[in-house]
């Protein structure tokens, strides 16, 4: 795992960049206007330098990274720049790649790319869109506390992840079935082309996931392989926030957390929890336990164990474990699975009866892997008053749209001769 890959230094933002894009702008319209005799293009890219322009001075400063001062562990937090997460990095992979499949499809039967890519672009503006929905909804307790302007700007900064693959499907799936509409495509043929692409980059995506640490399992025992997760990461949070870490088990209600059973040996019996005690947990920041553990920063930073017959205990960052304990890699599980299911999506392709099948196909597998994988995930809890999490509940339908699709397209699309489906 490896959240961020490098920073750009802030001292970029401080107009030197600004400064470069302008010049590069305005030689790109002098070029149009002067030499290329295109006037109508110059004026064109005028709205484009624009807005680039205005996302470098007042988005892009707003997205840099914040951390605590080395020399100052207890000031105020620095600015170290804008982060490139390894998320993003593999998100990138993950759609240039997936083009590329398309285009290898386009070229096999002779369908036009341009138009498909043009449809892919609004996808994945709309999957993006849809994925980010989704997730605030989901989450929604983490941003409802925020002040108007904060929850906007928690609600766009994506630079940590927070996306999700439901959301993204339907964010995608709404922008395309309105751009094939308008432009009179036939939906079964263009979703048979892109179903295999649409996983392929899941399966890319999912490797982002596990370099943020998101989408993770449960604590997984032996036999079974476990992935440890480095100090201030997403499941050594959680882990942390149920006790877990600390060797406490226990059930979680509006009183705090119900100690069911102490492991020997561990933080929590040696700082005198004992079972039936009733605790509260106040949880340094992940920043602060990075810092901490991983770049060894003297920051006096405690987790906090509160409770009536214990009164208050602290137990410094520096005593927390170094890692989470093991946990079932999901995310490596999650990409394996998309991985094969693309590879069949493409292969089954030449094989199909009628146009429509390979993306029925794709919307009855893909959600029955992932309401199975649901089991051993920790990052959602139940919703509507069953232990089926939201992407269970998603999955149901989509399976139940899979099929749907699959007995529409065998009753309505008509039967292709072999020769037409290579």
């Amino acid at each position: 795992m490896q959240q961020t890959l490098f920073h750009i230094p802030h001292a970029l933002f401080d107009g030197w960049l600004l400064a470069v894009w302008l010049m590069i702008g305005f030689a790109m319209i002098g070029y149009q206007w002067l030499i290329a005799k295109r006037q109508s293009d110059a004026f064109g890219m005028l709205p484009v330098v624009a807005i680039v322009a205005v996302v470098i001075y007042f988005v892009l400063p707003q997205l840099e990274n914040k951390g605590i001062n080395p020399a100052d562990p207890d000031g105020d937090l620095i600015l170290l720049g804008l982060a490139i997460r390894g998320y993003g990095f593999f998100m990138l992979i993950a759609m240039v790649l997936s083009l590329g499949m398309i285009y290898q499809r386009c070229r096999q039967v002779g369908y036009e790319f341009d138009q498909i890519m043009s449809l892919c672009f609004w996808m994945i503006i709309f999957g993006i869109a849809g994925a980010r929905l989704f997730y605030v909804l989901q989450k929604w307790e983490d941003f409802s506390n925020d002040s108007s302007v904060n929850l906007i700007g928690k609600m766009l900064d994506m630079t940590k992840g927070g996306l999700v693959v439901y959301g993204s499907l339907i964010g995608g799936l709404i922008a395309a079935m309105v751009y094939m509409r308008m432009k009179k495509m036939a939906w079964p043929e263009v979703g048979d082309i892109l179903a295999p692409a649409m996983v392929l980059g899941l399966a890319i995506g999912r490797v982002g996931c596990l370099m943020n640490g998101c989408c993770y399992g449960g604590i997984c025992e032996p036999p079974y392989p476990g992935l440890e997760f480095p100090a201030g990461s997403p499941p050594y949070m959680q882990q942390l926030a149920d006790g877990q870490l600390l060797g406490i088990d226990g059930q979680w209600s509006v009183d705090g957390l119900g100690v069911e059973r102490v492991e020997p040996g561990s933080l929590a019996e040696s700082r005198g929890v004992k079972q039936g005690d009733q605790i509260m947990l106040l949880l340094p920041s992940s920043m602060e336990i990075k810092a901490v553990k991983e770049e060894g920063i003297d920051k006096e930073a405690s987790l906090v164990i509160g409770g009536l017959r214990l009164g208050q205990l602290k137990i410094p960052v520096a005593d927390l474990p170094d890692f989470s304990l093991p946990a079932h890699p999901t995310q490596v599980y999650s990409s394996i699975n998309a991985l094969l299911l693309s590879l069949l999506l493409w292969f089954y392709y030449p094989f199909r009866r009628h146009s429509g099948e390979v993306l029925a196909l794709l919307l009855i597998l893909y959600p029955l892997g992932r309401f199975l994988l649901e089991i051993i995930r920790t990052d959602e809890r139940g919703q509507f008053g069953t232990a089926l999490t939201i992407s269970q509940w998603v999955s149901i339908a989509t399976i139940v749209v899979g099929f749907s699709v699959l007995l529409y397209v065998r009753a309505k699309m008509p039967t292709l001769q072999r020769a037409e489906t290579v």
